[in-house]
This record gives C-alpha cells, structure tokens and sequence, in this order.
C-alpha cells in the first residue's frame, strides 16, 4: 500500500519520535511505501535545525485553520491508500481526507483529554475550559471518525471499548517497542558506575525520565528523602529542571541527559522504579522507560498501574505496590531489600524475558503489519 504518515510538529528526540520512526520503517519492511508528511507552524520549521538528518520526510508548513485544506490536497494530489495518523493531533488534522474516502488509522498514543485534567485538574479558568472543549471535541472526533484506532496497552483497549462503546474490532494492540541491542544488560558497567557516583556497596534505586505530574516523581523524592539507611541509595534521572541535592549522601540527583547515555545510568542501578500515580491517563499509556528498564534485566518497583503493572505481576520481574503514596514505596523499597542477591537476579533474568517477549521491535511490527491488512 502507499501509506500517508502524518505527525504534527518536527522531529525530537523523545519516546513519541522513536515510536514514529520505528512504526514508518516496519511498514516500509513489511512491503509498503510510506511518505512521512510533518504538519508544523512556520516559526518552528524555521528553529528546526536539524532537517539534514530527515532527507526523506517532507515538511509542510500550515497553521491550525488551513492544515485540514493542506491535507485534502494532498490526497487529492497523490493515490494513498491509507493515511497513518500519529497522535490524537495528527488524527484530528487528517478528519478532513474522509471527503476523498481514504481510510484513517488513529495511533493513539495517549489520551489527551485524560492527560490534561491529570495535569490542571477541573477549573472554570476560561484557558483550561476552552482546552477542555477543544480536546472533549478531538478525542469525540477521532474515535468516530477513524477506520481503525491502534492502541499502546491492553488497558487502553478495555477502555475504549467499555468506556467509549468502542467495537473490538476496532481496537488493535501494537505497544512502544524497544531495541533490545541498545538496551542490554552489562554487568561490566554496573560496577564501574556505581564507583563513578560514589554508591558502591548500596542497593541502588533508580528514575530515569521527566517529571511531568503523571510521573509520580513527587512522592518518589519525598520517600527517598525520608529514607536514612546507609545501605540503600537513589539516583534520580532527568527532567528540564531537577531538585538541588539534599543533605542525604545517598540521594543523587542527574541533569537530563542524552539518549545514548541512559543506558549506562540504567546499569548503576539494582532496582528500577515506575511510581505513577492512578488516574485514567496513567492507566491507558505504556510508558517506553518500563519497556527499557525490562530490557535491561532490572527488576522493577512500580505501582499498580497500566499493563506495567500486570506484567511484573506475570513475569515475576518485580515488585507491585498498590499505589504511589509515600508510605507504599517506603514498604516497596523495604521489600527490596529483604530480597538476597540470587532473587534479585532472578527477577532481573525475568525482566529481560518480559522484554524479550512483548517489547522487541519484530513482535510489535507483526502486530502492527497485521493490523494494516485489513486494508490490502
């Protein structure tokens, strides 16, 4: 087929990037030609500094009025069989193809609506109500309007379904994939790093990611910091801004760093941590650190969240507390520690398998291919 993929905005380097990239080279190895169009304002094309490294994508720059016009032109202009929309956004932009009977595949990564009440919460502030609408108007839009909506987790599925009267049949299961070369356990590493940072000899807990309110970052900072025992330790990763180290040795705070450098701050860790607090949108996402964490063989502290959760549940890999409240990760991190050294490897074996099992690029692309040849 010749697929139409759209994301709005340029290229960064984040999780919704490496998803896109990843998603446009499986459907051009599974036999398909596919234009990835980028929707973006003239003044961010015009800061985009690395365009060099995107010679095959094309850039089409459009405002939030004439981008539905812009897209049924294009349709019109070439023979797609299929257009892929990234993101609610992108799906919301391509709602105009209808009008050519195109057929419109929502992935939908998140929820948008879901995100913006975890973030701000109900207001009557004349901002957060007209972002509410708009976002109420998309998300009532794209689920109607798409052909077929693929979904990051099984929970986003019984969601939709039960939630949104969303038919099954609808609904496909392709989750975030990682590269299980790039992220690997190395034993050598673990060692090496944990001297770097002065936690030699500790049970090291690590976070490596943003520290959005979804995150559950907050009470992961208030339970290291109450926690006083010489022998545990915590490394704290990422985010624009970070806390100034406190008066706790064993607390170590890292500026956000490059991709290529995350696995190195993963191998200093024995224990990796996902404290997101419930609420729908944390329920439905699938967070790519829990897939990189799994691959690097590390167990996993995570609350009773998402698929994360089932699946530290079915594969042993890890602890489940019931939420993020200080109180349960304190326990979490006690419980880690009662394990002895050959648990602990055991449940980091089983991380890996996990990974290996639902994350690898090649099980995900199959999903994904199959769920497209309901177009062919």
């Amino acid at each position: 087929m010749k697929i139409l993929s759209i994301q709005i905005s340029t290229p960064e380097n984040n999780a919704e990037w490496w998803r896109i990239s990843n998603l446009k080279r499986i459907m051009e190895e599974g036999g398909h030609e596919v234009d990835l169009i980028h929707y973006c304002g003239k003044n961010k094309y015009e800061h985009f500094q690395n365009k060099d490294a995107f010679p095959n994508d094309k850039f089409i720059i459009t405002s939030q009025l004439d981008v539905y016009f812009k897209h049924l032109k294009l349709l019109r202009d070439n023979n797609y069989d299929l257009v892929y929309a990234n993101t609610g956004a992108a799906a919301f932009c391509s709602l105009s193809g209808k009008l050519t009977k195109t057929p419109l595949v929502f992935d939908m990564h998140g929820d948008l609506l879901q995100e913006l009440l975890l973030r701000y919460g109900y207001s009557f502030n004349p901002k957060f109500m007209a972002n509410y609408l708009q976002f109420k108007i998309m998300d009532y839009a794209n689920l109607k309007g798409s052909n077929q909506i693929i979904c990051v987790s099984n929970r986003m599925i019984d969601y939709l379904h039960t939630s949104k009267d969303i038919a099954l049949n609808k609904l496909d299961y392709v989750t975030n994939g990682v590269d299980l070369d790039f992220f690997k356990p190395d034993i050598y590493k673990v060692q090496e790093f944990k001297e770097q940072l002065g936690l030699e000899d500790k049970l090291v807990f690590g976070y490596v990611g943003g520290f959005q309110s979804w995150q559950g970052t907050e009470n992961l900072i208030k339970a290291a910091k109450s926690t006083n025992d010489d022998e545990i330790a915590f490394l704290i990763v990422g985010g624009e801004t970070t806390p100034q180290n406190s008066d706790n040795p064993n607390l170590i705070f890292i500026p956000k760093i490059t991709r290529n450098e995350i696995p190195n701050y993963y191998s200093a860790c024995d224990v990796l941590i996902l404290p997101r607090p419930f609420h729908i949108a944390t329920e439905v996402a699938a967070p790519t650190k829990f897939a990189e964490y799994t691959s690097m063989g590390k167990p996993v502290l995570t609350s009773n969240v998402g698929d994360a959760a089932d699946l530290v549940k079915k594969y042993n890999s890890g602890i489940v507390i019931d939420n993020n409240h200080v109180n349960n990760l304190l326990n979490g991190f006690n419980q880690f520690k009662n394990l002895d050294d050959a648990e602990l490897r055991k449940m980091g074996k089983a991380s890996r398998k996990l990974a290996e099992n639902e994350f690898d690029w090649n099980i995900v692309g199959k999903n994904l291919l199959k769920s497209l040849e309901k177009f062919q």
